[in-house]
This record gives structure tokens, sequence and C-alpha cells, in this order.
């Protein structure tokens, strides 16, 4: 589940810098723009801090997970191959628990609102507006798009092994 660190060769990544990683999959950032960023997605729920961030990556970096460009006295963030190795296949082993969680957290969400009284101020996908029902049904499309390609890589990998 997300909620547990990965290992990456023997390496803890946490959920935090898993989280690091996807954002810098997307494209490259430095510091401060990856920081502004993750406070802008956790708002009101996670507030990211300098003192955890920057060591945070530093430590992607040291694991080879980080490439580090220093371009105008800034250093700017990217994702080394292996990483984009890495957390494509770690990114399929837990889209099933993530789409899992996704349910499980508007279950949760629904009954803390129920439970305070303002159920009202909860909106399930169901009755969204078309336009947000169709982002979300994109983003599930997109993983599992990611899932059958990687599925389609590793028995490409098996069927090329039983060859030899």
């Amino acid at each position: 589940m997300i909620g547990k660190s990965q290992m990456y060769k023997g390496n803890r990544i946490s959920p935090s810098q898993l989280i690091m990683l996807i954002k810098l999959a997307g494209q490259p950032m430095y510091g401060y723009e990856l920081l502004k960023a993750l406070r802008e997605d956790y708002q009101g729920v996670w507030d990211p801090q300098t003192g955890a961030v920057y060591p945070a990556l530093h430590r992607l970096q040291e694991h080879g997970l980080l490439f580090v460009e220093n371009k105008e006295g800034k250093d700017h963030y990217s994702l080394t191959p292996e990483a984009e190795a890495w957390l494509d296949e770690t990114l399929a082993t837990l889209s099933s628990g993530m789409l899992f969680m996704a349910r499980t957290m508007e279950i949760m969400g629904r009954a803390y609102l129920e439970r305070r009284g303002e159920v009202e101020n909860f909106i399930p996908l169901d009755e969204r507006s078309p336009e947000e029902r169709l982002k979300h049904l994109r983003e599930v499309k997109d993983a599992f798009q990611n899932n059958l390609r990687m599925l389609d890589t590793h028995i490409a990998e098996l069927e090329k092994e039983l060859k030899q």
C-alpha cells in the first residue's frame, strides 16, 4: 500500500520520497519549486518543510534515483533512467492498492462528514460534474494502461529468458 515504505536496492524510500519522485517524473524541478508543488497538492493536510524536503532529495540522489544539475545557481532535480524504471515498476505494483485506498478514503471521508453532520459537503464520484468524472476515469485508464505496459515488459522478458 502507499502508506508503507518502498525499497530500492536495499534503501528505504519513504512515502513522501515516492511522492517527490512522482512529481519529478512529470518534469524536472528545483528544490523550492518542488516544495511549492507539494504544498499545493497537500494543502490543509501536510505542510512540507525545507528541513525535510531537501534532505530527502539528497538521500534520493545518494541512492542513484535523482540527477542534479545546477542551473543559474539552483539545483534542478530529475529522475535517473534507473529511477524511471523503478518508479514504473513500483507504481504498477501499487495501482490496485491505490484504487482500493481511494475508495476507502472516500468511504472514510463520507463517514467523517456524516458524524459531523456535514454530509452535504461530500460529493461522491457519481454525483460530480461530467468534467470531473471524465478526468477521474482518464486517470484510472492511464493507471491501467501503465499496468498493461509493465505486464507486457515482464512477459517479454520472461519469454526471452525462456528462449535462451
